[in-house]
Formats: C-alpha cells, sequence, structure tokens
C-alpha cells in the first residue's frame, strides 16, 4: 500500500469522512489510522504511533552508519521512537529508500520526508490549514473539494526534460519532495529544508585495492538485503551493472537457480542479448529473453501514459514493462535492477567529454578571446570550411559553461523554442525557468570538482526523476516488486569516498569499477560499449505502418491543444524522415506520449 495521508484540523475544508471515502478508493482499504486528537487520516502497510509521534512509512529504510548497521530495516515504530526523541533531525540518519509522515498529536506538526536519492516520491498539498499528501500526484490533485488543473509551466518543463523535474509537478497546487529533503507544517506555515547531501572525495581516503574489496561486500550486501528467494529474478541488460547484480544474485541462490530477464529488439545495433547470453553462461543463471517489437508498442502506448501520475517521455519504460510482464508470466514477482551504477561510478560519456571541453579554458584569456573565438565565430568564414568546422563548434560548445553544456543536444535549444511553441503557450510559460533550475542544482553540490558536479546533477535529473520513475512505474503496472542494489547505502558511501580520479581511473568511463570487479565479470562486457534498455523507436516509426498511424492520430489531437506550432509538427516529421530518424523519433515520442497522457487522464490544456 503506497503512502497516503491527510493532516490538519478535523473541522477544516476537509471533512474526514469525505477524505476517508476518497482515500479507501484509491487505496482499496479503509485508512490504517484514522486519530481525530491528531487531526489526520493515513493510508499506510507500516503506521506506528509511539509517545506523541504518530509515523506512517512506506519503502526500506535502514539506519545510517556502516554496513553492519545496513543490514537491518526500520520499522514505523522505530521512526516513532526516533522522532520522539530528536524530531526532524533523526532523518540525518535514516537511509535507504523511503518515504514518510511524521504527525505530533498534540501540537499537530507534520514533517514529510523523502530518501535520500529520490528512489521513493512524496507529492503534497496545502488544504487550508492542513496538507494532502502521497506517492501519486494525481491522487493528491483530486482530493476532495478540487478540479485537477495543469501547471503549464510543468508542460514546457515536460518538453524540456522530457520529465517533470520537482519540486514542482505537472499540477498547479501540488509539489513533490526533492530528493534528501522533507517538508514541516508548524502553526499553518510550511516549510522545505534539506536533511542530506553527499560529500564527496577530494583527497584519497581509499587505495585501490581495499576500494575494490569494499565495492565487492557492499554489493553483496546490496543484494543481501534485499531478501531473494524463489520469486527473485534480475533485469539482465548485459552492461556492467546488471551483470554485476546477476552475479551477486547468483551467489546467494543455488546453483542454477537464479533466473534473469532480458529485452532484445529485431534491429542489431539495439539489440545486447549477446552480452545477456555472457553473463548468464558465466554465473550460471537461467536467462529469459523476450524480443519487443513495433506493434508491441502500438499494444502498450495507452497502457504505459496511463501508468505514470505525471507526463513521462522515456521511451525505454516500454521494454521494461513488457520485461517485467514477461518476469511475472515465468513465475518471478520481485526483481533487482541495477540503475545507479553510471550515475555513481561515472559511467556516461558525458564525463568524459566534458572534461575536454574544460581544458579550453586552461588556454589563456587572450589566446581565447583575442585569438580563436573571432577566428572561428559563427560569423566567420573561416569556421564555415570543412578543415576548420570541428574547431569551431568545439568553440561553441566549450562557451556554453556547466551545467547548459550538457543541454547542448536539447531539440527546444537547437531549433529554438521561438520556433517550436504555440504563441498563446510561448506567452504563458517562462523559456529560461528550466536553465535557472539546472543552475540552482547544480549549485546544490557540496563542494568538490567538475565530476562530483555532474554526478549529482545526474542523481536528481537522470535518477531520481527519470530512470526510478521509469523502473518504478512499469514493474507497478506490470504486477512486479523491484529493488535496486546499487543504490544501497553501502555502495553509494564507498562511491563518494572515490576522488574523481579514481572514479575516472586512466580517464577511462567507469575506470575503477572495471578494475574492481575484474575477475568476477567476464571480460567482454567488461570491455563492451554502453547501450542499456533504450528503444529504437524512431526506426519503428520508419519502418511501421501500424505504428505511424498511431502516432500520426497522437499528434494530429496534439495540434489542437495550441501548445506546439503545427507547422513544426509538419518540420518535425519530415526530419524524421529525411535526417536522424533515432534523435527526431525522441522528440516525435515525447509529444505523442503527451497527448496520450493528456487523454488518459482527461486533462484539457
Amino acid at each position: 500500500m503506497k503512502l497516503l495521508g491527510y493532516a490538519g484540523p478535523p473541522s477544516g475544508p476537509m471533512p474526514f469522512d469525505e477524505f476517508s471515502h476518497y482515500g479507501a478508493r484509491h487505496c482499496g482499504a479503509s485508512p490504517t489510522v484514522r486519530d481525530d486528537r491528531a487531526a489526520c487520516l493515513l493510508w499506510s502497510a507500516d503506521t506506528a504511533r509511539r509517545g506523541r509521534w504518530i509515523v506512517a512509512l512506506a519503502g526500506h529504510p535502514l539506519q545510517r552508519g556502516g554496513q553492519a548497521a545496513y543490514s537491518s530495516r526500520l520499522t514505523a515504530a522505530d521512526v516513532a521512537v526516533q522522532f520522539e526523541a530528536r524530531g526532524a533531525q533523526c532523518l540525518q540518519d535514516i537511509a535507504g529508500s523511503f518515504c514518510l509522515a511524521a504527525i505530533h498529536a498534540e501540537s499537530g506538526q507534520t514533517v514529510l520526508a523523502v530518501d535520500p536519492l529520490g528512489i521513493e516520491k512524496l507529492c503534497y498539498a496545502r488544504d487550508g490549514q492542513g496538507i494532502v499528501f502521497g506517492a501519486d500526484a494525481f491522487i493528491v490533485a483530486g482530493r476532495p473539494g478540487t478540479q485537477r488543473a495543469l501547471r503549464l509551466q510543468s508542460l514546457y518543463d515536460y518538453l524540456h526534460f522530457h520529465v517533470v523535474p520537482g519540486p514542482q509537478t505537472v499540477f498547479r497546487d501540488v509539489d513533490k519532495l526533492p530528493p534528501g529533503h522533507y517538508a514541516e507544517l508548524e502553526h499553518g506555515t510550511l516549510r522545505v529544508h534539506r536533511y542530506w547531501a553527499p560529500q564527496f572525495a577530494t583527497t584519497r581516503q581509499l587505495d585501490l585495492d581495499t576500494a575494490a574489496t569494499g565495492l565487492s561486500d557492499a554489493l553483496r550486501t546490496a543484494v543481501r538485503a534485499a531478501e531473494p528467494d524463489d520469486a527473485t529474478g534480475a533485469f539482465l541488460s548485459g552492461g556492467l551493472d546488471s551483470s554485476s547484480v546477476a552475479g551477486f544474485l547468483a551467489q546467494q541462490r543455488p546453483a542454477g537457480r537464479a533466473r534473469t530477464f532480458s529485452i532484445g529488439f529485431d534491429y542489431p545495433e539495439y539489440n545486447e542479448l549477446d552480452y545477456a547470453r555472457r553473463a548468464n553462461r558465466h554465473f550460471q543463471c537461467e536467462g529469459n529473453e523476450f524480443i519487443v517489437r513495433g506493434d508491441d508498442i502500438v499494444a502498450g502506448f495507452s497502457k504505459i501514459a496511463a501508468a505514470f501520475d505525471e507526463p513521462f517521455g522515456n521511451s525505454s519504460a516500454l521494454p521494461v514493462y513488457y520485461c517485467a510482464k514477461f518476469a511475472l508470466e515465468s513465475g518471478v514477482s520481485h526483481l533487482l535492477a541495477g540503475d545507479g551504477g553510471d550515475e555513481l561510478f561515472a559511467g556516461n560519456s558525458r564525463y568524459v567529454e566534458q572534461r575536454v571541453f574544460e581544458r579550453y579554458f586552461l588556454l589563456p584569456g587572450v589566446v581565447r578571446r583575442g585569438l580563436m573565438e573571432p577566428v572561428l565565430s559563427e560569423s566567420s568564414p573561416l569556421a564555415r570550411l570543412p578543415v576548420f568546422r570541428k574547431a569551431a563548434s568545439y568553440i561553441r560548445q566549450a562557451n556554453l559553461r556547466l551545467p547548459r553544456r550538457l543541454d547542448a543536444w536539447n531539440l527546444l535549444n537547437r531549433a529554438g523554442a521561438e520556433h517550436i511553441l504555440h504563441a498563446d503557450f510561448s506567452a504563458a510559460v517562462d523559456q529560461s525557468a528550466p536553465a535557472r533550475q539546472m543552475q540552482q542544482v547544480w549549485d546544490l553540490t557540496p563542494g568538490g570538482d567538475t565530476l562530483s558536479h555532474m554526478l549529482y546533477y545526474d542523481w536528481y535529473y537522470t535518477l531520481a526523476y527519470n530512470d526510478l520513475r521509469k523502473v518504478e512505474s512499469m514493474c507497478a503496472l506490470a504486477g512486479v516488486r523491484v529493488s535496486y542494489p546499487m543504490l544501497h547505502p553501502a555502495v553509494v558511501d564507498l562511491s563518494t569516498r572515490l576522488t574523481s580520479d579514481q572514479l575516472l581511473l586512466n580517464g577511462q568511463l567507469r575506470g575503477f569499477y572495471k578494475r574492481a570487479m575484474a575477475g568476477f565479470l567476464p571480460e567482454q562486457i567488461l570491455h563492451k560499449k554502453k547501450h542499456g534498455f533504450g528503444l529504437p523507436f524512431g526506426l519503428w516509426l520508419r519502418d511501421s505502418a501500424g505504428l505511424r498511424q498511431l502516432i500520426a492520430d497522437n499528434l494530429s489531437d496534439f495540434r489542437q491543444r495550441r501548445l506546439i506550432n503545427p507547422a513544426f509538427l509538419d518540420r518535425l516529421q519530415h526530419l524524421h524522415g529525411s535526417e536522424d530518424a533515432s534523435y527526431y523519433g525522441v522528440f516525435i515520442w515525447v509529444f505523442a506520449m503527451l497527448e496520450q497522457w493528456l487523454r488518459e487522464h482527461r486533462m484539457s490544456t
């Protein structure tokens, strides 16, 4: 049961009985706690009262501090005891995955919190003097006495990020807690505080051999903490992280009893099944494979849109859903996922690429500004010559300072938002807001160098609001529970104790990780190129008549919403057909999925 609740005056604008019926309808049960004195209604599988505090909890919180402590979970009763002793300060010592509500039975003080990495999700909305909260933004937005209304700025944010990153939601009066934050409602005043931030190493704390042994121990602890049994399997793409998780799962299961589930595609450049098979042979796992085809998109498109409480534009949600569904049909109801390894151990290509751009600023300013930039500016004839074109592009990108340079690929930047947006929508939103938010997140990194900033930036955008929401929602849609061993606090803690030069050992992506896993993972997997669970949507759209019709119907209706310039939609479809199908296919998916989400949730713009 996901967390849902209300705290506030029982005689306020949220009648208890009305909200009780509403909550029961969405949770399939009566509230687990109804306390008129504390003025709260709560739904959660784990609720408890100790002293003056009532706590409702979802997820798997752990006491922070050392691998031994991380091996035992905290219950709502444990957390209530800690709140009784220290109030919200106790959050600094809680790790793992969780969201919680803690309500003081005498004062009515309410604390809402979400785990340090945002594995769980918690949304909230003020309701007079009270507060409604829950894991699902759509449910919170539809509470009794309100009508769901869209936040237009969040629709623009979706077009920019392909998700709706916190702290806003797509609904006008609903927000969500960023990772490592808590909201406190006291005497009618709501404040949001940060209780956790990573401390990235700036000097060497561990030698490589000690760190390698520590990583193996931490991953072994993480998989054991997931409590694998006969109904547990693992996602397996054949990459470093999923192969590592599968290998440590195999160590904890009888020989040949660890089960893995892999997705293949009918385009060779997207198909990684050979690597998954290598991992299965190496660890003696029972491999299970499912081939996703264009027709599966047509069959699953509306289901996927309906499953998300906010618009979600990452097309790889579809193979995750089919993989989880396949696992359940095979008798597995709990999957271990490898998400997080690239963001913890520096595995994304941009981490090395951005180092190359940053070297530009090591040149003397007189050379950069007085010679190179005038000669190779966009208006210079030399910049258009093939021999100088690459150098001119390098200078243009280098002069986009981080983090904005990370977004240079975005269609809104390349084509210009003024050409993409409908005039009415453009006038209603702040097109500079995403860049400001990106800078704010970048600046939240406590100390550290450029790589540390990029890692934390990706913990926020790539993990908390993209990959974790994707896997969590698609597994829930399939009816499967999911655990993330790579995000166990023992693994996270070790990653932050390594310097950037250690993480990128010898200038290599995942350099330390590969060194640590040498002898455990097969050599071919250690040195393979990264693919993951990407989806060849653009290629299927080019080749599948049924899919083209589905997308055409969606885009036709999307034109009427006055969000996108109709002429640009025509141009986008032309570019997809004549230039880079994969690149432009991403944005066709983003637009079509937004239309489908609006339909499924009966939202008007």
